[in-house]
């Protein structure tokens, strides 16, 4: 069956993105909302999960404006990771799933082929921009993907997608599997005085 959008959802920018995301989705493909995780540093809920058992799963977060701490998201993805209840976690802008969600989707659609079928992947492949599509000629290897677009509209401007994963390449490391580590040094606990003390044995 398809994934299909069932309102409400828990903000506009969720409720945004879920709209525009089913009309891609391959067969299969689930789309659930607010999943919570149990972490050695609490209970953290993702905004959705995309799904397909045997495949894959990963975790996506629509980051609004006013409920947006890069440094704790960083930890708090850590713990969710090294749960290993996802794959990956996608944290996209609200503003972005406001002004380019076709490039969101299509950069996505890259990094995780399995999410949608090759004829709707080349549907978007039509709508998303130039900008989006010379980005991705540099590679698909990043963390962090940036556009620029040519616009005076700063909120329109450029474009932004983070991505954290549990598989990492041979002799590298990310910082998430430092959060985590340090988190199960000192046996868990409140994320935030997780982060304190790591700040201040960091010092």
């Amino acid at each position: 069956m398809p994934a299909t959008y069932s309102p409400p959802y828990e903000s506009p920018i969720e409720d945004l993105f879920a709209y525009n995301v089913v009309k891609y989705l391959a067969e299969g493909i689930e789309l659930i909302p607010q999943v919570p995780v149990q972490t050695i540093c609490g209970r953290f809920v993702l905004d959705f999960v995309l799904r397909l058992p045997g495949v894959g799963k990963i975790g996506i977060e629509c980051d609004g404006r006013d409920f947006h701490d890069e440094s704790r998201d960083e930890w708090r993805d850590a713990m969710i990771l090294g749960a290993g209840s996802v794959d990956a976690i996608y944290r996209l802008r609200g503003c972005d799933i406001h002004h380019h969600i076709e490039d969101l989707l299509f950069l996505l659609s890259r990094l995780e082929p399995w999410v949608m079928p090759e004829w709707r992947i080349k549907y978007l492949e039509v709508l998303a921009t130039p900008e989006v599509k010379s980005r991705l000629v540099q590679g698909l290897s990043d963390d962090i993907y940036q556009v620029r677009y040519q616009t005076t509209d700063q909120e329109r401007g450029s474009l932004r997608m983070e991505v954290r994963r549990t598989s990492v390449p041979p002799g590298q490391r990310r910082f998430w599997q430092t959060a985590y580590n340090y988190a199960q040094s000192v046996g868990g606990g409140d994320l935030d005085d997780v982060i304190a003390s790591y700040r201040q044995g960091s010092i």
